[in-house]
């Protein structure tokens, strides 16, 4: 073990050394927070044998809540850092590309809403990097950054907000390098003091750079007064009064009805089929089998169904939300990889056995209660990303009932759903002779067993498509590694003694381990994400001038979306993302219509599709506003009343678009 064990470490720091030319700093890639502050050292971001050890003060970071001299019910979230001569860091405006931009996020509550964004109080000073040719705007010294927020429930006073600071510093020189910052902990309080001329400032600095600052102006003209007369009428996001193209009913029995169904038609969308082919064979493993047993076995994939939507359900989050983390999808991909390889007998899951090996009289052997549930959690979990049109609904009209206290409303709608998906199987299982039209087990099972995990591999090749594009590579070669320690555990004998089976378990998971740390930001701050995302940049760079003359459904932005609505342009934002599946069968067969096509000329729409794959936070945030962290989802603004858009939620007609942008005079 300790030969393999060394050799393997070797590997790493060859691999790491050879490359270490054509990796990239992670600085370009958001880190993975594992906890702590990383920030203030250099510690162990320059390679095995950095100078550079223990703490080092390059920075100070500070904030404070300071009240809003002319509302009450308002107040702002003020940021400061300061760094040390010689250092800078970057603006919140910066491109992505070369440098980081600078975010910070407030946490989410219920005492306060963020109703504008960060803007500094003195302008960036812009240099160009000689090594990417791009332009870096740089804060040099002191630099403070103001949000205006509104107070929602107590007095501003008593308000404490915790904030995450997300950024790097870099030396002027380019001596040492950049240190990447991932501050969670930062927390603001109120201080009572006269902060007018920052506020002043950071107003000014906000136009200048049209950063979104809301209501910054109370009587500042948006435009001529065509569309719109006053700032009364300005867009704000976070000031939206949805209209519901479909009534959202507000009878807590007929969402319950809508959630079932929703869950019920869950089992039949495209996500899911490759994944039933677990419970198909668990059917045939039932055939036969007395009525108590297969009853209980159903009733343990139900569990691992409902055990899915519980966690939802108390989180109050919506189907789509846990596939706008990268990493999750990432696992869930190694996850289906080994299933699939299994159900091929590359190896065995013996502890428990639930999928069989490859004898037919062994696929007859017990599934077991552990491996019926997580069968149901896998199931649920590639189920959510397809979202069966009736859920839409059900969903916007729980996080309603969600944000007025009513929490066990949203536990009860997801139950209903996760029982709606489980019908199926409650009912087989209580009846059992549903399953006896099944042919008798034979040989021929272990062929069909082959080729259900051959369809197992398209869902692997389904989440390497929606990953983001410097992830895909990266985890190939995590899904190799992972294909090579299965190889390694399904070969060793069902006879070997306990201590080869901890070498062999252990050199596999060291293997996947060593993939995991060269290929993504954990420990290293050169990786093959980092590579790959230099080339991603390089080709948007190539290619920016064709992408921007993108006729139809070109990429959203806040800002564009607030300044064809300020400039009188009707809008629609199209809300989808990669994984979702009905979302890319809406675009096909709605939002690419020909018919549909030519009246946004016609009428001189401008439409914008907000990607959502890898959950970014100012389309989360216009969800949020629209009603639900849902999708599909489709807005549209009107120029005259951009605080009213229409939303249509799920899957409709082409028509029924056509009729929300009837209204629309020709341009």
């Amino acid at each position: 073990m300790s030969k393999t064990f060394f050799s393997l470490v070797f590997i790493c720091f060859f691999t790491k050394v050879f490359f270490s030319g054509y990796f990239v700093s992670a600085q370009n890639v958001p880190s993975l927070n594992f906890g702590g502050n990383h920030s203030e050292s250099l510690q162990g971001l320059y390679g095995f044998d950095s100078p550079m050890r223990g703490k080092i003060n390059q920075y100070q970071l500070s904030g404070r809540i300071v009240a809003d001299p002319d509302f009450e019910n308002r107040a702002f979230a003020m940021v400061q850092m300061t760094v040390i001569h010689g250092w800078h860091v970057f603006s919140v405006t910066q491109k992505d590309g070369a440098s980081m931009p600078t975010k910070i996020q407030l946490e989410k509550n219920t005492q306060f809403r963020q109703i504008g964004n960060f803007s500094p109080t003195t302008k960036h000073i812009i240099k160009k990097n000689e090594i990417f040719e791009t332009s870096e705007e740089q804060h040099h010294g002191a630099v403070t950054w103001i949000a205006p927020i509104e107070i929602l429930s107590g007095s501003r006073e008593q308000l404490e907000i915790q904030a995450a600071f997300i950024g790097q510093i870099c030396d002027d020189e380019a001596k040492i390098g950049c240190i990447p910052i991932n501050k969670s902990d930062l927390t603001l309080r109120f201080e009572k003091q006269d902060a007018a001329s920052e506020i002043a400032a950071a107003r000014q600095i906000a136009e200048e750079l049209q950063i979104r600052w809301s209501g910054v102006d109370k009587t500042q003209n948006v435009n001529d007064g065509k569309n719109i007369s006053s700032a009364k009428n300005a867009f704000s996001i976070n000031e939206l009064q949805v209209v519901e193209a479909s009534e959202i009913q507000s009878g807590w029995l007929r969402q319950l009805a809508i959630a079932f169904l929703g869950g019920l038609i869950l089992n039949i969308m495209p996500c899911v089929l490759p994944v039933i082919s677990l419970k198909i064979l668990s059917f045939f493993e039932q055939a036969g089998k007395s009525r108590g047993y297969a009853f209980l076995l159903n009733l343990w994939y139900v569990f691992g169904i409902l055990f899915v939507f519980l966690i939802l359900g108390i989180l109050s989050q919506g189907l789509s939300v846990m596939f706008k983390y990268s990493y999750f999808s990432v696992g869930l991909c190694c996850v289906m990889f080994a299933l699939a390889l299994s159900m091929m007998d590359v190896w065995e899951i013996r502890m428990p056995s639930f999928l069989g090996s490859s004898k037919s009289m062994q696929l007859m052997s017990r599934e077991g209660f552990f491996g019926a549930f997580f069968k149901g959690i896998i199931t649920t979990l590639l189920a959510i990303p397809c979202s069966a049109p009736f859920l839409a609904s059900a969903l916007v009209w729980t996080q309603q009932e969600t944000a007025k206290g009513n929490r066990s409303i949203a536990v009860m709608i997801y139950l209903v759903i996760g029982l709606g998906m489980a019908s199926p199987y409650l009912f087989i299982g209580a009846f059992p002779e549903l399953i006896r039209f099944l042919p008798k087990p034979g040989m021929w099972m272990d062929s069909f067993k082959k080729i259900m995990g051959f369809a197992m591999l398209s869902v692997v090749v389904w989440i390497l498509y929606y990953l983001p594009i410097p992830l895909a590579v990266p985890t190939t070669l995590l899904l190799f590694v992972v294909w090579f320690a299965c190889w390694y555990i399904g070969k060793t004998p069902l006879a070997a003694k306990p201590a080869e089976r901890i070498r062999v378990w252990s050199v596999s998971l060291i293997a996947i381990f060593a993939a995991i740390i060269l290929s993504f930001p954990t420990i290293f701050s050169e990786t093959l994400q980092g590579a790959m995302q230099t080339k991603l940049e390089k080709w948007c760079e190539r290619n920016a001038e064709r992408l921007a003359q993108k006729k139809h459904w070109s990429n959203f932005t806040p800002e564009k979306l607030e300044k064809n609505l300020t400039a009188g342009k009707p809008v629609i934002v199209d809300f989808t993302a990669d994984w979702c599946l009905t979302c890319k069968f809406l675009e096909r067969n709605v939002l690419h219509d020909k018919t549909l096509l030519k009246q946004i000329d016609k009428k001189g729409i401008v439409a914008l599709q907000a990607d959502w794959t890898d959950g970014n936070e100012e389309i989360t945030q216009l969800l949020r506003q629209l009603g639900s962290e849902q999708i599909p989802v489709v807005a549209v603004f009107d120029p005259k009343e951009p605080n009213k858009p229409i939303v249509l939620r799920g899957v409709f007609r082409t028509a029924t678009l056509l009729e929300s942008i009837d209204k629309f005079y020709v341009k």
